[in-house]
């Protein structure tokens, strides 16, 4: 390889991660605020049957692996707060886009439903848990895709909160 082109890729090499360094995402201690999107800005939990398949596996890994205080599904994305129960939060929401992206292709959904990364916030402990709850809860209004939280289906309040 050119010496020119190992320059260029140090310019320009794509991070593998946005995570914080030797920070332990396996502690059920704090709670993620965390968004997965759609790839290629697509809007497939437009679909129902879909989107109440996406509900049923976030509600099936709540039984598992995580502490599931709110969720939102939004038309191209998926907001949630979290806590592991002692399990690698990346590893846990590698496997729910690989199990979910498989689903989507009942539905038509051509190569991976998810893209690569997700966005994670770390909630800190003098944060307002129900404050990001209701953040969380008041996307579909924000986006004016209903009047009231209560009128928009793919979302919910789940665990209590540790408060």
């Amino acid at each position: 390889m050119p010496a020119r082109w190992k320059e260029d890729q140090k310019l320009y090499h794509r991070s593998d991660t946005v995570r914080l360094r030797d920070f332990n995402y396996s502690d059920p201690a704090y709670v993620y605020f965390v968004t997965l999107c759609a790839r290629h800005q697509k809007e497939p939990f437009k679909n129902e049957d879909l989107s109440n398949e996406i509900i049923t596996a976030l509600l099936h890994l709540k039984e598992t692996k995580i502490f599931l205080y709110c969720y939102c599904l939004m038309p191209d994305h998926l907001h949630v707060a979290i806590s592991p129960r002692n399990q690698n939060l990346s590893g846990i929401l590698r496997d729910f886009k690989s199990y979910t992206t498989k689903i989507s292709w009942r539905f038509g959904i051509i190569g991976k439903l998810w893209q690569r990364n997700f966005y994670d916030h770390i909630a800190r402990h003098d944060e307002n848990l129900l404050t990001i709850c209701q953040y969380i809860l008041e996307n579909p209004v924000r986006k004016g895709l209903v009047e009231e939280v209560e009128g928009w289906p793919y979302s919910a309040l789940v665990d209590p909160l540790p408060l």
